[in-house]
């Protein structure tokens, strides 16, 4: 029994130099360490050039409706702002713009150089986004330069989209796009306000 103990601990230097020079699983520990940037790179590589295309798209489609709205008569009937915000729709695809986003176009007047007023508002979608703009408020906060002199409008169009990641949570959980466009109306200012587009089975509202 002595003889085995002093055998083993003979050997204990021996093993544990081999021990230290052996390079088994060596590949498989740097693998485990760098497996995980390798996997935020590749995640990287797909979640930006998709929130890049998304923020394109709300910018065009802000842009888009702004011009749409800048392009119609007076006055501006239900089914043309309806119309425009189904644009808007397509103009998003295939993104949901109705169950993801929201839509708001605001008149901006300054009649007879009375004063500055949003003279009207119009949303659309179903987003939880809240506007710049209050209907009827006064001296709204506009970008130098835009704001409307005697008899003159400015058309804002808000988007909102909610850019959630494929893979929520591994990077970040998502967050809140937004876009703004202004714009003049071509024809003339659009100071009658829309009426509202009636739900589905309603003729009259």
């Amino acid at each position: 029994m002595r003889m085995k103990t002093r055998a083993a601990l003979n050997m204990l230097p021996t093993r544990l130099r081999r021990f230290a020079e052996g390079e088994q699983g060596v590949t498989a520990i740097e693998f485990a360490l760098v497996l995980p940037v390798v996997l935020l790179i590749l995640l990287g590589c797909f979640e930006v050039p998709r929130y890049v295309l998304i923020y394109q798209k709300i910018a065009r489609t802000s842009a888009g409706i702004a011009d749409l709205v800048a392009q119609a008569d007076e006055p501006l009937t239900k089914n043309q702002m309806e119309d425009i915000f189904i644009a808007g729709e397509t103009m998003m695809e295939p993104y949901d713009l109705v169950a993801e986003g929201r839509v708001y176009v605001s008149s901006i007047n300054n009649p007879a150089g009375a004063g500055v007023k949003v003279t009207w508002q119009r949303q659309h979608g179903s987003l939880g986004a809240g506007s710049a703009f209050t209907e009827g408020e006064d001296n709204p906060t506009l970008p130098a330069g835009l704001v409307p002199a005697s008899n003159e409008e400015v058309l804002v169009a808000e988007v909102f989209f909610t850019y959630t990641p494929i893979f929520s949570n591994l990077i970040y959980s998502g967050s809140q796009l937004t876009k703004v466009s202004y714009t003049r109306p071509r024809n003339k200012n659009l100071m009658t306000k829309p009426p509202l587009q009636c739900p589905p089975g309603v003729d009259q509202c």
